[in-house]
């Protein structure tokens, strides 16, 4: 009986490709590797590009770096992320995006310790990577370690505390906080509260300028409506709704997050009212198994992470020239429903 060869099916190689298109190797090289500065007739590449399917070749991309130089990895350096699923889109959008390519990612996540992020940065850099995304939880500036000159470097939800980015993508706070406090304008609402996070923190700041840009063009002055500010957390929520409902009696809560938001239907139903027959709710964030999930359902402007992570896997993959130095995504209007129209008679709670 004859013996089996060791090692399984043999590999598939470039020389097997070139046989069954008819072609050269040179040839067969040329095309997978997209190399159009080589002229390659257009009938030539469809029998390549055929012949390669058919045989299911797969590219040894060690073999590719060597004789590239070139590095099929990208350093991922996030702060905070990982703990928080809903932020992880950022990361799987990129990999959705790089890896049909044949890139990987390799993720690591900081402290805000900028030592531990050079640390992170030096240790990518001598595995050869293509290029660093930088990626946050939240909108904030972050530290860019100096060790990354001529290499790639895109920020996504963040941007650089000194130095330069090839790219900084961001959502867009201001356009989505102009939509959610738009929502409850536009149903004839005119008692509306804002509850809002950190007062200095980048995305309540540009939230808030949405929210007095869609009150003014309701014909109403910021001036004259409740502010208040928290920390983004459900208890939080929960109180400053206690507060301004009590005191002031307002038809609809635009809040700073979806956890604030759920605070404050927590404090509706604690005083007795609904929503949104007593008080409309409108959201931030659309996070995932939250804002669809309580009852009512959540009306939220949708943070976009994972087309944030997708937009970067794009650029990565294009020439770097023709990359934005800033990018902006949309935030799209979730509507559910928390909002509803403004009620006929207020319903007052707490002390006269």
């Amino acid at each position: 009986m004859a013996k089996k060869a060791a090692g399984g099916p043999k590999r598939v190689t470039m020389t097997d490709v070139a046989r069954r298109a008819g072609v050269s190797q040179p040839t067969v090289s040329f095309v997978l590797n997209d190399r159009r500065d080589v002229a390659v007739a257009e009938e030539t590449r469809r029998r390549v590009l055929q012949a390669a399917a058919e045989l299911d070749f797969v590219p040894n991309r060690a073999a590719q770096l060597l004789r590239s130089n070139r590095s099929f990895t990208i350093g991922v350096v996030t702060s905070g992320i990982v703990s928080q699923p809903y932020a992880g889109l950022i990361v799987l959008g990129l990999q959705q995006v790089v890896q049909p390519a044949g890139y990987v990612c390799m993720v690591v996540d900081t402290t805000d310790d900028p030592g531990q992020g050079d640390d992170a940065v030096a240790s990518l850099v001598a595995q050869g990577v293509a290029a660093i995304v930088y990626a946050s939880l939240s909108p904030k500036p972050l530290h860019r370690s100096p060790r990354l000159d001529g290499i790639r470097t895109i920020f996504v939800n963040c941007w650089p505390e000194e130095g330069h980015a090839d790219t900084v993508l961001l959502a867009d706070e201001y356009a989505g906080g102009r939509a959610a406090a738009a929502s409850v304008f536009e149903r004839g609402h005119r008692e509306v509260a804002f509850l809002g996070g950190m007062r200095d923190d980048y995305a309540c700041r540009e939230r808030r300028r949405g929210f007095d840009d869609a009150a003014r063009a309701a014909g109403l002055k910021p001036s004259e409506l409740v502010h208040r500010y928290g920390n983004y957390q459900i208890g939080n929520g929960y109180d400053l709704a206690t507060e301004v409902v009590v005191e002031h009696s307002p038809t609809a809560l635009v809040c700073g997050n979806d956890r604030m938001a759920i605070g404050a239907l927590l404090a509706l139903h604690a005083l007795g009212l609904e929503c949104p027959g007593d008080v409309s709710i409108v959201g931030f964030d659309d996070q995932p198994d939250v804002a669809d999930q309580v009852r009512p359902g959540l009306t939220t402007a949708a943070l976009p992470h994972l087309m944030l992570g997708r937009r970067a896997g794009e650029l990565l993959l294009g020439p770097p020239e023709e990359a934005p130095a800033r990018l902006i995504v949309d935030c799209e209007l979730i509507e559910r429903d928390s909002v509803g129209d403004p009620p006929k008679q207020r319903r007052r709670v707490g002390p006269k």
